[in-house]
């Protein structure tokens, strides 16, 4: 017997599960939700998957409806759940939208489907309801018969115990035929089908159609009776038209620019009044009239009113009608002041000559005056070795320890009354110190330090905490006539308070282009001078471009910028870079000189550092290439031999590479000096063979220099000569090979490049001993040192062997500067004309340099070397100057330069 715990039926309920989440994918998910399926998805999740889910629920089993049935149930109760779903959603947060109905009606699918699956579990699993298109096309196009009851004419047929489950679930009706009997597995089993009474199926179709008229009745009423929205639409955009970019700092002489905009849904026409406020300031009032379903779209300018340092609230403020009360609408930033005098116009005051205060510097006893509320505990007097530069200040000593009884404050004031002839911006400026220095700053302050202009506070701090000398600048507004500024010490009753002296100096007030570039939040400024260096160089450079670095620190305001000198003896100092926020840049010298570097730093405060007395760092130019010469002794060997290397200048290093021709591997020698100029090291020959030797070295600029050698274990006494024309070059070469004794033939030459490859070698004739050839330089041969080895065989059969090398060179010099400049202009009618060039592989020919001024042939009277070219010339006439260069290398390549000049003098 089948158990009737399983549930074995289950294919339908997968495939709504399925189906249901393919809906979320494609209804929801970018960029499925925009591909057709969409709509097809979203048809299913409406119209069928949650009705056919709920009516699995009801319907378990395979006898109670059939499929068409089961088809028009699913269809009316998946309106009637999305109805009812709806509308309990459009009365949630979540509202009545694709994402919200979506994802409830996937929510009862499931919920729907696992019920159902508990549903058919409880039933025989012959009755269980199982899900078959044939079936359900079948009982679509046929129409169903009522199984006929069979009597048993005798005892069935006997069969095997054991059963066969049918791959198929049709309903089959039973028809008996003549003299046939029907014979069945089970006796209990042999019920027709089951079908629900007509009753209980006309009432739900009843209770279907009447579900699905009150919840469109349901709907229709929450559609009618819902109340328009009113509403007003505030809203800023930046300078782009877009919700980004919004400005966070203002400036009075750069306006912030954003785009305000008002949109009316209040079903009626409605005045408007926009305030743009800044910190409470109004900067800007305007009456907007908008009538229902207008928009209001505008760019405006924003710009301080006064000067205020810190973070300002900059606020767009809407009302209905008249300003009263609060703001109907309000959307607000925040943002910085920025206090700039690179932006201040070119007509603003440089000096303060309309402004009159006495005694500022506090070296007098007059102008001022003091008052104090307890004059028993505090007094004021001027003291001298008490300021700020070791002079005279004012001083306000509170002697009083304690609590002091009552509500509010205490003030203790230095008074005047400044008197201006105009209206203007300016910096107010002041010395203050304070000698309490317990306590953190900003935490439990009992006592303050104010500054007062015309009655309003500019600047206030507490006396906790060890702030020395603090150095004020406060951009403020002095008016025509008198202006009072006072200078206050201020005491919070009720509060323990402790002596403290608050000193007083250097008041004055400064043009706006004075305004230091770094003010605090507080608004004082740093005046401890940064620190900077010139980075070390190296002792010698190959090159006369080369980079020089520098870095420096300040631990408040940060650097502004840095001045960079140089000097060619250490003493003599030259301004190289001005006002630069770099902290490297290339330096042009000239060959054989030294240069000396210092650094000078400014901060964010216009603090400067003291200039430097003795150089940071220095370096000499020296791209004179190393010559080097090899010495190999004993050569031929038979065991051991010296490398010996001279230089014309001191080197860094030596090395020798040393290759058997054909036997063993390459080792590599580092040679030893004992003073840099003489370099030897010892070789061991291991094996009969012929070395090839590459020796290298440095100098100290990093210029490097070859040569080459051979060391040989064959001890033959005869030998070839051979000779090279020219031994650099850019074009073919003819070897010639001259043998001390008769050959048996002509040599053989080969010539390789210094990658491998062969040149082409033809034999051009043979006099007295003498063989000549030619060795082809075409474009498949590498520049660099080529190898030529020569064998040949005597008369007597004895064989000769021998190399030589040149060097190939096709590249053209370069000339790497000029002095002076294309199109300059001099002011001497003396100019030096200078200029530097290479050659990396063949070296420069010195006497084939050609120069011309004016095309006048002055290559005579100028300075050659291998790598620059000073020429001093003499009597130029005010006017265009022009030169002609011509530098040829060792290996016949030349290169030319033509520029001009000014004189103006």
């Amino acid at each position: 017997m089948p158990d009737s715990k399983k549930c074995l039926y289950t294919l339908d309920l997968k495939l709504l599960l399925l189906v249901s989440f393919l809906s979320i994918l494609f209804i929801l998910v970018a960029p499925l939700n925009e591909t057709p399926l969409r709509i097809l998805f979203a048809l299913l999740l409406i119209f069928f998957i949650p009705g056919y889910a709920f009516i699995s629920v009801l319907f378990p089993g395979n006898r109670e409806i059939s499929g068409i049935e089961r088809f028009t149930l699913s269809v009316g109760f998946s309106i009637v759940i999305m109805v009812f779903d709806g509308f309990i959603i459009s009365l949630t947060q979540w509202k009545f939208r694709p994402d919200s109905i979506t994802i409830s009606l996937s929510l009862l699918t499931l919920v729907f489907v696992f019920l159902a699956y508990f549903s058919r579990k409880r039933l025989p699993a012959e009755e269980q309801f199982s899900f078959s298109i044939g079936e359900f096309i079948d009982s679509i196009t046929t129409e169903e018969t009522e199984p006929e009851t069979v009597e048993e004419p005798e005892e069935p047929e006997e069969y095997d115990e054991k059963t066969f489950r049918a791959k198929s679930r049709k309903k089959v009706s039973a028809i008996k035929k003549p003299n046939e009997p029907v014979a069945f597995k089970n006796k209990d089993k042999n019920r027709g089908f089951e079908r629900v009474p007509p009753e209980v199926t006309k009432a739900l179709m009843i209770a279907m159609v009447l579900s699905i008229i009150i919840a469109g009745a349901m709907f229709a009423y929450a559609k009618v009776t819902r109340e328009k929205e009113t509403f007003t639409a505030l809203y800023i955009l930046g300078p782009d038209g877009k919700a980004e970019n919004y400005p966070s700092n203002i400036s009075m002489y750069r306006p912030a620019e954003m785009i305000v905009g008002i949109e009316n849904y209040e079903l009626k026409h409605v005045n408007y009044t926009l305030q743009i406020k800044l910190d409470g300031d109004v900067l800007k009032q305007t009456e907007i009239p908008l009538d229902d379903k207008e928009k209001w779209e505008q760019e405006v300018a924003i710009k301080p009113m006064r000067y205020k340092q810190g973070r300002q609230k900059l606020e767009f403020a809407l009302h209905k009608g008249n300003v009263t009360g609060f703001p109907y609408r309000s959307v607000h930033l925040w943002v910085t002041q920025e206090i700039n005098t690179e932006e201040l116009p070119a007509t603003d005051i440089q000096t303060i000559e309309f402004i009159d205060i006495e005694n500022p510097d506090m070296e007098s006893i007059d102008g001022w005056t003091f008052t104090s509320a307890d004059e028993t505990n505090v007094n004021g007097s001027y003291i001298n070795g008490s300021g700020i530069y070791s002079s005279r200040a004012y001083v306000v000593n509170s002697t009083y320890e304690g609590t002091i009884e009552g509500y509010g404050f205490d003030q203790h004031s230095l008074s005047q009354d400044v008197f201006s002839s105009r209206t203007e911006n300016v910096v107010l400026s002041a010395f203050l110190k304070d000698t309490y220095t317990t306590g953190t700053a900003g935490k439990d302050e009992s006592q303050f330090k104010h500054i007062i202009l015309n009655g309003e506070v500019v600047w206030s701090d507490g006396v906790n905490g060890d702030e020395g000398w603090q150095y004020i600048q406060v951009p403020v507004t002095v008016t025509r006539g008198a202006n009072t500024l006072t200078i206050t010490l201020v005491q919070d009753r009720n509060l323990v308070i402790h002596p403290v002296e608050m000193s007083i100096d250097e008041i004055s007030f400064l043009p706006l282009a004075r305004l230091s570039p770094y003010i605090r939040e507080d608004n004082t400024v740093e005046f401890i001078p940064p620190t900077s260096k010139v980075l070390p160089l190296p002792p010698v450079v190959s090159t006369d471009r080369f980079t020089v670095s520098w870095n420096g620190t300040d631990e408040e305001s940060g650097i502004l910028y840095y001045n960079i000198d140089y000097s060619t003896n250490g003493t003599d100092w030259k301004r190289w870079l001005n006002r630069t926020t770099a902290t490297s840049a290339q330096f042009e010298g000239r060959e054989g000189v030294t240069y000396y570097f210092r650094s000078k730093a400014v901060d964010n405060a216009l603090n400067e550092e003291p200039e430097h007395n003795a150089p940071d760092a220095s370096t000499s130019i020296d791209s004179s290439k190393p010559e080097i010469t090899l010495e190999i002794s004993p050569n031929p060997t038979s065991e051991t031999t010296y490398l010996r290397v001279e230089s014309s200048k001191a080197l860094k290093e030596t090395e020798a590479v040393i290759t058997p021709r054909n036997f063993g591997s390459t080792d590599r020698i580092v040679l030893t000096s004992e003073d840099s100029i003489v370099w030897t090291a010892e070789y061991t020959v291991e094996v009969k063979d012929t070395f090839d030797v590459e020796i290298t070295g440095k100098d100290f600029a990093n210029n490097t220099a070859y040569t080459f050698g051979t060391i040989y274990t064959d001890t033959s006494l005869e030998e070839l000569e051979i000779v090279v024309e020219p031994e650099k070059t850019a074009n073919d070469v003819t070897i010639k090979v001259i043998p001390s004794t008769a050959l048996e033939d002509s040599p053989s030459v080969t010539v390789k490049d210094r990658y491998g490859r062969s040149l082409e070698v033809s034999f051009e004739s043979s006099s007295d001993n003498e063989y000549t050839y030619i060795a082809e330089v075409d474009d498949d041969i590498r520049d660099g040192v080529a190898r030529i080895t020569v064998k040949a065989e005597t008369t007597n059969a004895e064989n000769l062997y021998e190399e030589k090398t040149f060097v190939i060179d096709r590249e053209e010099p370069a000339i790497n500067s000029i002095s002076p400049g294309e199109g300059a202009t001099v002011s001497t009618s003396s100019p030096d004309i200078r200029a530097s060039y290479s050659d990396d592989r063949a070296g420069i020919d010195r006497t084939r340099t050609v120069l011309r001024v004016n095309g006048g042939d002055v290559t005579a009277d100028a300075e050659i070397n291998s790598g620059s070219l000073l020429y001093s010339a003499e009597g130029l006439a005010n006017g265009r100057v022009d030169v002609y260069l011509s530098v040829t290398d060792q290996a016949g390549n030349t290169e030319t330069e033509e520029w001009f000049f000014y004189v103006e003098y």
